[in-house]
């Protein structure tokens, strides 16, 4: 009996931790639309979770490491609403093309974008660690787009002999080239940068259907 719940208890402390590093991105979801990146502090963080500054930092090492998570999170539950875009060799590529970064831009716009600024900003000036991350992020929203690549030569939306990989980094390169206009002003709207990118995505087209 003993060695049985010896063997258990790692498993049992793995859970403790993963529930406890949840709540704590809880927690700092709500700092951060509260009070912004600059105003939310690792001490506030850290008492609204009911536990001391230095676990906080043994879970995370940063608030920049705090917001990748969130990000990262946030980025992960999107898979299944890209999964379920309806496929049909009817349908216009474009139109689809447009259906993912609508729901890419429809995330970004629930953010505060001082925080997104941050974060970029973050990975350019430490790259070992935010730039990695944010590299990370990325390379999910490449694989987004090479999934429905994928489906849409299948369906016959698109040409069998088509270079999925290097099509959908030109597809991520139109978005993240808007991407960085988005997040510079709040005068852009999701759909005036849809419109923008309609207009590069038809040239790709052209080159890629």
């Amino acid at each position: 009996m003993t060695i049985v719940e010896d063997r258990r208890t790692p498993g049992r402390r793995e859970r403790k931790k993963a529930e406890r590093r949840a709540a704590i991105i809880s927690v700092a979801r709500k700092a951060f639309q509260k009070s912004g990146f600059d105003g939310a502090s690792m001490e506030a963080i850290a008492e609204d979770s009911d536990i001391s500054s230095a676990t906080l930092y043994n879970y995370f090492q940063s608030k920049s490491e705090l917001l990748f998570s969130i990000l990262e999170q946030d980025l992960s539950s999107l898979s299944e609403r890209i999964t379920n875009i309806a496929v049909d060799s009817e349908i216009n590529p474009k139109l689809l093309i447009l259906n993912i970064m609508n729901i890419y831009f429809c995330w970004f716009n629930d953010y505060d974008r001082g925080l997104i600024r941050q974060f970029v900003a973050d990975a350019i000036r430490s790259p070992q660690f935010h730039g990695r991350s944010y590299h990370h992020l990325e390379n999910l929203m490449i694989l987004h787009i090479e999934g429905l690549l994928n489906r849409m030569v299948e369906c016959g939306n698109l040409k069998s002999s088509l270079d999925v990989e290097s099509s959908a980094r030109l597809i991520f390169n139109i978005g993240n080239s808007e991407f960085y206009a988005f997040i510079a002003s709040e005068n852009f709207s999701v759909d005036l940068i849809l419109d923008r990118i309609g207009h590069q995505v038809d040239l790709a087209i052209s080159g890629i259907g």
